[in-house]
C-alpha cells in the first residue's frame, strides 16, 4: 500500500472509531486495531489522536464548504433569471442532504463531538456555520426581493432553517429512520414553501414547481 493510500486508510479507520465510540472514549489503540496496523505506523502519519481528529474536521469543512458555495452560485444565477428559483432551492437542499448521507461518520463526529464547547475543535465548525449562515441570509434576501417570501425576520428564519436541517440530518438520515435523501429534500422544501410563501401566493403551484411534479 502506497504512503498516501495508507494515510487515507488510517483516516477512514479513525473516522469510523470516533463515530462509534466518540472522541473522548476512543484511543489510538482503537484506531490502530480498526486499521489493522502497528502503533508505530500510526505515528508515522499522525502525531496524536487530537491531530487525526482535527484533520477529519478539516476534511468535513472543505467538502461541505464546496457544496455550500456551489449551491449559492446556482441560486444566485436562478435569481438572475437563469433557472427556476424554487427548483434550484430543492436541488440545493438535496445536495446538502446527500453530502451528509454519503459521509455519515464525519457527520456524527461533527454534530456530536466537534460542537462541544469543552474542546477547541468547535472553532473550525463555527467558522463553517458562519459561512453557511451568511450565504443563506443572502439567498433569502434575494428570494424576498423576488416576491417569493412573506415579510419576515430573515435572521430568525435563517436560524430556524439551519437548526432544523441539522436535526433532520441527524434524526432522519444518519440515524436511519427510513427517509431517503430525495424524499427528505421534498419534505423540507414543501414545509419551507408553506411557511414562507406570501399570503397571496399559490402554495400548490409553488410546491409542484419546486418538486418538479
Amino acid at each position: 500500500m502506497k504512503a498516501q493510500e495508507r494515510r487515507e486508510h488510517i483516516l477512514h479507520s479513525a473516522c469510523a472509531v470516533f463515530s462509534r465510540k466518540g472522541y473522548r472514549m476512543a484511543s489510538v489503540s482503537d484506531i490502530v486495531e480498526e486499521a489493522a496496523i502497528g502503533r508505530g505506523t500510526f505515528y508515522l502519519y499522525f502525531d496524536s489522536k487530537r491531530d487525526i481528529f482535527r484533520e477529519l474536521i478539516e476534511n468535513y469543512f472543505r467538502g461541505y464548504a464546496e457544496v455550500l458555495q456551489e449551491n449559492h452560485k446556482k441560486l444566485v444565477e436562478a435569481c438572475s433569471g437563469k433557472g427556476s428559483i424554487l427548483r434550484t432551492w430543492r436541488e440545493n437542499m438535496e445536495n446538502v442532504l446527500r453530502y451528509h448521507s454519503e459521509n455519515p461518520h464525519l457527520t456524527r463526529i461533527i454534530y456530536r463531538e466537534a460542537l462541544g464547547k469543552d474542546e477547541d475543535f468547535s472553532d473550525r465548525v463555527e467558522e463553517l456555520s458562519k459561512l453557511a449562515r451568511e450565504m443563506l441570509k443572502e439567498e433569502f434576501r434575494l428570494m424576498h426581493e423576488k416576491g417569493m417570501m412573506r415579510p419576515c425576520d430573515i435572521e430568525v428564519v435563517t436560524s430556524i432553517v439551519m437548526g432544523s436541517t441539522i436535526y433532520l440530518i441527524m434524526e432522519h438520515l444518519i440515524d436511519e429512520k427510513g427517509k431517503e435523501v430525495e424524499e427528505l429534500a421534498d419534505d423540507i422544501v414543501e414545509y419551507h414553501i408553506r411557511a414562507l410563501i406570501p399570503e397571496q401566493g399559490d402554495v400548490a403551484r409553488a410546491i409542484r414547481g419546486a418538486l418538479g411534479k
